[in-house]
């Protein structure tokens, strides 16, 4: 007599079953992920080479991915460009500073300048004065000019003016509300005569001790305005 069929459990066919699926699956999925590995590649193939590193296999297939990643290159690139720039531009003001030598302020060179006119007449008025130089303000702070029309007055201020943002002139000098007796002012002035081709220096002058209602005495200062305006070759 032969040997009796044997027969499985339920447990023991189910656990076979199973096993299969599993098998079935990792095949499936392997073969998957393997389809998926070659259509990157292609595609990375067909792309044209914009750089000698292209993206990441397939990063063009994630679009938000991508546009992360290519803002965080060009922040890289660009944080390594400004570190490059600026030690180019340290390296060169210190060449600069190694190789510039400094001029002499007091010196004009007259050559640069424009010849003069002295048919070209300009008056120049040494009577300003400020807290700096003067210990207050002089002729910047005198009376506000009146209309003559009375009716016309009353809708104006009155009083005088209060330097240095208000002061007594039509027009706000580049050198601010200075002092006539400031030497460096008296040498920007005679320089800036000289580059407007001004040729004589017709100087408002008072007789010793002797000044206007809102100014001092400047019959001092004749002698060193006189000196600069020889030194730009201003006649006066």
């Amino acid at each position: 007599m032969g040997k009796p069929a044997k027969h499985l459990s339920f447990g023991s066919l189910k656990n076979v079953i199973m096993a299969k699926f599993r098998r079935r699956t990792c095949i499936i999925l392997s073969l998957f992920i393997l389809f998926i590995f070659s259509v990157m590649m292609g595609l990375k193939m067909l792309r044209p080479n914009k750089a000698a590193f292209g993206d990441p296999f397939g990063l063009d297939l994630l679009p938000e991915v991508h546009q992360r990643t290519h803002h965080l290159v060009k922040n890289f690139d660009s944080q390594k460009s400004d570190k490059i720039n600026s030690e180019t531009n340290i390296k060169n003001l210190k060449s600069v500073e190694m190789t510039v030598k400094p001029s002499k302020a007091s010196e004009p060179n007259l050559e640069e300048l424009p010849p003069l006119n002295y048919y070209f007449h300009a008056f120049y008025y040494s009577w300003y004065g400020n807290p700096q130089f003067d210990g207050k303000y002089i002729h910047w702070n005198h009376p506000i000019l009146k209309h003559w029309d009375p009716r016309i007055t009353k809708d104006y201020p009155q009083g005088k003016h209060s330097p240095p943002d208000d002061i007594g002139s039509s027009f706000y000098p580049e050198l601010g509300s200075y002092s006539s007796r400031d030497p460096s002012v008296i040498e920007t002035h005679m320089k800036q005569m000289h580059s407007a081709s001004i040729g004589v220096l017709a100087l408002s002058w008072y007789p010793p001790d002797t000044n206007d209602e809102n100014g001092v005495p400047t019959d001092d200062l004749v002698p060193t305005i006189l000196d600069k305006a020889h030194k730009y070759n201003l006649k006066e």
